[in-house]
């Protein structure tokens, strides 16, 4: 199986990821949470750069094609706690499940890892509604309490699979197929939820979170 020798969970924790908070709940003796100075940066790269291979090290913050975020409360994002050259050096050997935008096209980049696991566009607030809408040809019309239960039905998702990575119950190569499969359960939910008039829109921004996540193996 995964056989991992440490697991290390990384959290840029600024105003706009508190919602990720629940991974300390769950993992805290493996969870580090860092900020924007310099400081707790380099502390957490440090933890990054003691595991010892191989590790499975879950990311959780704002990302891009082309890096991992550092905690920005002013919400521009702009520094990049990793980028690709970085990445391939931190994340030598290790299993890498980076929660956070545009990872999948990340990973691309990354080609030091074992197993990568990323993920797409993901709307986790309103400014990044805002953000997506001003670029978009078609209008995605979702309220707070919807992007709040958005946000909790793929931190649910991911919180039961990296127990089951940990725990030995799943390879890693089987991720995508358990968050297809723990997501189309919560797809069904909502759509089968007459109340909420705005459930189409919804479950259609679950739908595509579960069709953007990729996974990549780097052979060596």
């Amino acid at each position: 199986m995964n056989k991992y020798k440490s697991v290390l969970i990384i959290h840029a924790s600024d105003n706009s990821t508190l919602f990720l908070n629940k991974f300390k709940e769950e993992f805290e003796p493996i969870y580090y949470s860092f900020k924007s100075d310099e400081k707790s940066i380099l502390k957490a790269k440090s933890l990054i750069g003691d595991l010892e291979p191989k590790s499975l090290i879950v990311y959780l913050g704002h990302g891009s094609s082309s890096g991992l975020y550092e905690p920005d409360d002013t919400f521009e994002y702009i520094k990049y706690f990793l980028d690709a050259t970085w990445a391939n050096h931190y994340f030598d050997e290790h299993d890498i499940f980076l929660l956070s935008c545009k990872s999948s096209d990340f990973i691309k980049k990354i080609y030091k890892s074992n197993f990568s696991l990323g993920f797409g566009n993901i709307i986790s607030s309103e400014e990044e509604l805002k953000h997506y809408n001003k670029y978009s040809d078609f209008q995605k019309v979702l309220n707070k309490d919807e992007i709040n239960i958005f946000n909790d039905i793929y931190v649910e998702c991911s919180i039961k699979i990296i127990k089951l990575l940990i725990n030995e119950k799943i390879r890693f190569i089987d991720v995508p197929k358990y968050f297809r499969f723990y997501l189309n359960k919560k797809i069904n939910r909502i759509l089968l939820n007459k109340e909420n008039k705005n459930r189409i829109e919804l479950s259609r921004l679950v739908f595509e979170l579960r069709n953007q996540i990729q996974l990549k193996y780097n052979y060596r």
